[in-house]
């Protein structure tokens, strides 16, 4: 065993960043179905006002699971895992109101991060993380 571990050492770091591509994280293969792109010069709405104001770069929008789940792919000003809580926590609760509960999820190429925001309860936000491989 003392002679496997400095090879589980070399072997496990590369492990840990073993990252899926974005197609296979489970945004993709789990969460969103019959998504359809939006025009981004036309498409108008309270989130994309929102998101702009906040200082995100809208690269791509998603409407998934017949218009009711919005994938908004974006470059964030901050890294949304970091010591951003502040920034982020308002943010997802006026999200909450301009897109009238319904969940939705960031996809951060800044940070390679998808982030699943969702309203289980009244006065609560749920958030998860899921990070993935760049191209």
């Amino acid at each position: 065993m003392p002679r496997l571990l400095p090879l589980l050492l070399l072997v496990l770091p590369s492990l840990a960043f073993a990252l899926p591509p974005l197609e296979d994280t489970t945004l993709y293969s789990q969460t969103a179905r019959d998504c359809q792109d939006v025009d981004l010069t036309t498409w108008q709405h309270p989130t994309r006002a929102l998101l702009e104001k906040n200082h995100f770069a809208l690269d791509r929008i998603q409407l998934c699971n017949g218009g009711h789940y919005p994938i908004f792919h974006v470059q964030a000003p901050y890294d949304p895992r970091g010591q951003t809580k502040d920034f982020f926590l308002p943010l997802y609760e006026r999200m909450r109101k301009a897109n009238g509960k319904w969940p939705y999820a960031l996809v951060d190429s800044s940070d390679a991060v998808v982030v699943y925001v969702s309203y289980p309860k009244e006065d609560r936000i749920a958030l998860d993380y899921e990070g993935y491989a760049l191209p």
